[in-house]
Protein backbone atom coordinates (compact mmCIF):
# COMPACT_ATOMS: atom_id res chain seq x y z
CA UNK A 1 0.00 0.00 0.00
CA UNK A 2 1.50 3.50 -0.53
CA UNK A 3 0.02 6.00 1.78
CA UNK A 4 0.37 10.01 1.94
CA UNK A 5 1.10 11.29 5.39
CA UNK A 6 -0.46 14.52 6.22
CA UNK A 7 1.14 17.66 8.32
CA UNK A 8 -1.55 16.93 10.73
CA UNK A 9 -0.54 13.26 11.51
CA UNK A 10 3.47 14.54 11.79
CA UNK A 11 2.94 17.15 13.84
CA UNK A 12 0.72 14.86 16.78
CA UNK A 13 4.11 12.74 16.56
CA UNK A 14 6.29 15.55 16.96
CA UNK A 15 4.97 17.25 19.87
CA UNK A 16 2.27 15.08 21.58
CA UNK A 17 3.24 13.12 25.05
CA UNK A 18 0.00 12.82 26.23
CA UNK A 19 -1.82 9.18 26.53
CA UNK A 20 -3.17 9.65 22.98
CA UNK A 21 0.56 9.31 21.85
CA UNK A 22 0.90 5.33 22.47
CA UNK A 23 -2.05 4.96 19.96
CA UNK A 24 -0.32 7.61 17.03
CA UNK A 25 3.19 5.49 17.80
CA UNK A 26 0.95 2.16 17.25
CA UNK A 27 -0.41 3.47 13.62
CA UNK A 28 3.07 4.84 12.79
CA UNK A 29 4.62 1.68 13.23
CA UNK A 30 1.85 -0.34 11.44
CA UNK A 31 2.94 1.98 8.68
CA UNK A 32 6.50 1.40 8.67
CA UNK A 33 5.82 -1.82 6.38
CA UNK A 34 4.03 0.20 3.69
CA UNK A 35 5.35 3.22 0.57
CA UNK A 36 5.00 6.44 2.72
CA UNK A 37 5.36 9.89 0.87
CA UNK A 38 5.29 13.45 1.87
CA UNK A 39 5.91 16.59 0.08
CA UNK A 40 7.59 19.56 0.85
CA UNK A 41 4.07 21.37 1.60
CA UNK A 42 3.99 19.16 4.53
CA UNK A 43 7.42 19.94 5.79
CA UNK A 44 6.55 23.25 5.69
CA UNK A 45 3.16 22.75 7.60
CA UNK A 46 4.45 20.62 10.25
CA UNK A 47 7.84 23.46 10.63
CA UNK A 48 4.80 26.02 11.14
CA UNK A 49 2.42 24.70 13.26
CA UNK A 50 5.24 23.02 15.85
CA UNK A 51 7.21 26.15 15.69
CA UNK A 52 3.88 27.62 16.93
CA UNK A 53 3.24 24.97 19.65
CA UNK A 54 6.77 25.95 21.29
CA UNK A 55 9.21 23.98 19.60
CA UNK A 56 12.09 25.28 17.70
CA UNK A 57 13.11 24.72 14.17
CA UNK A 58 16.09 22.37 15.26
CA UNK A 59 13.62 19.69 16.77
CA UNK A 60 11.32 19.53 13.95
CA UNK A 61 14.11 19.07 11.42
CA UNK A 62 15.45 16.63 13.46
CA UNK A 63 12.52 14.83 14.06
CA UNK A 64 11.83 15.00 10.49
CA UNK A 65 15.23 13.60 9.65
CA UNK A 66 15.83 11.14 12.46
CA UNK A 67 12.12 9.59 12.50
CA UNK A 68 10.09 10.70 8.96
CA UNK A 69 12.78 10.58 6.35
CA UNK A 70 14.04 6.89 6.55
CA UNK A 71 10.67 6.07 6.26
CA UNK A 72 9.15 8.59 3.78
CA UNK A 73 10.29 9.67 0.04
CA UNK A 74 9.73 13.62 -0.50
CA UNK A 75 7.49 13.47 -3.51
CA UNK A 76 8.34 17.03 -5.78
CA UNK A 77 5.54 19.18 -6.63
CA UNK A 78 5.88 20.25 -9.97
CA UNK A 79 3.88 22.19 -12.87
CA UNK A 80 2.21 18.72 -13.72
CA UNK A 81 0.47 18.64 -10.97
CA UNK A 82 -1.40 21.90 -11.55
CA UNK A 83 -4.31 20.17 -13.43
CA UNK A 84 -5.08 17.26 -10.79
CA UNK A 85 -4.82 19.98 -8.08
CA UNK A 86 -7.21 22.37 -9.77
CA UNK A 87 -9.67 18.94 -10.23
CA UNK A 88 -9.59 18.72 -6.68
CA UNK A 89 -9.85 22.14 -5.55
CA UNK A 90 -13.09 23.24 -7.82
CA UNK A 91 -14.82 19.39 -7.02
CA UNK A 92 -14.28 18.67 -3.63
CA UNK A 93 -14.01 22.89 -2.33
CA UNK A 94 -11.10 21.29 -0.76
CA UNK A 95 -8.28 23.82 0.62
CA UNK A 96 -5.54 24.84 -2.10
CA UNK A 97 -2.57 22.57 0.31
CA UNK A 98 -4.99 19.62 0.68
CA UNK A 99 -5.61 19.70 -3.23
CA UNK A 100 -2.08 19.74 -3.90
CA UNK A 101 -1.25 16.81 -1.54
CA UNK A 102 -4.10 15.07 -3.78
CA UNK A 103 -2.11 15.92 -6.61
CA UNK A 104 0.84 14.55 -5.17
CA UNK A 105 -0.67 11.37 -4.05
CA UNK A 106 -2.27 10.90 -8.16
CA UNK A 107 1.17 11.33 -9.22
CA UNK A 108 2.90 8.58 -6.78
CA UNK A 109 -0.20 6.44 -7.16
CA UNK A 110 -1.14 6.70 -2.82
CA UNK A 111 -4.71 6.25 -2.77
CA UNK A 112 -4.66 5.94 1.63
CA UNK A 113 -3.63 9.54 3.60
CA UNK A 114 -3.54 9.62 6.98
CA UNK A 115 -4.87 12.67 8.93
CA UNK A 116 -7.50 13.12 11.06
CA UNK A 117 -8.45 16.01 8.23
CA UNK A 118 -12.35 14.97 7.54
CA UNK A 119 -11.88 17.15 4.41
CA UNK A 120 -10.54 14.19 2.37
CA UNK A 121 -13.02 12.14 3.07
CA UNK A 122 -15.41 13.85 0.10
CA UNK A 123 -12.84 12.26 -2.28
CA UNK A 124 -14.28 8.74 -3.05
CA UNK A 125 -10.68 7.70 -5.09
CA UNK A 126 -8.73 8.08 -1.89
CA UNK A 127 -9.03 5.91 1.70
CA UNK A 128 -8.61 8.35 4.66
CA UNK A 129 -6.90 6.26 8.08
CA UNK A 130 -6.62 7.75 11.36
CA UNK A 131 -7.52 6.57 15.02
CA UNK A 132 -11.13 6.87 15.27
CA UNK A 133 -12.32 6.07 11.17
CA UNK A 134 -13.54 2.59 9.87
CA UNK A 135 -10.56 3.26 7.51
CA UNK A 136 -7.54 2.63 9.32
CA UNK A 137 -3.97 0.36 8.97
CA UNK A 138 -6.18 -2.24 10.81
CA UNK A 139 -8.81 -2.40 8.39
CA UNK A 140 -7.08 -2.54 5.71
CA UNK A 141 -4.94 -5.43 6.68
CA UNK A 142 -8.18 -7.57 7.14
CA UNK A 143 -9.14 -6.60 10.32
CA UNK A 144 -12.23 -4.68 12.13
CA UNK A 145 -10.61 -2.97 14.59
CA UNK A 146 -9.51 -0.01 15.22
CA UNK A 147 -5.94 0.93 15.71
Amino acid sequence: MKAFLDSSFLVYLNTMTSDGRKSLDELFRNLLQEQLYINMLIVDEVLYISRKQGLPYSVTLNFLRAIILPYAEIAPIEEEDLKPAEKYLLNYSLKPSDAIHLATMEKVGASHIVTEDEDFDKVKEVKRIWLNTNTNLSTINGSTQRV
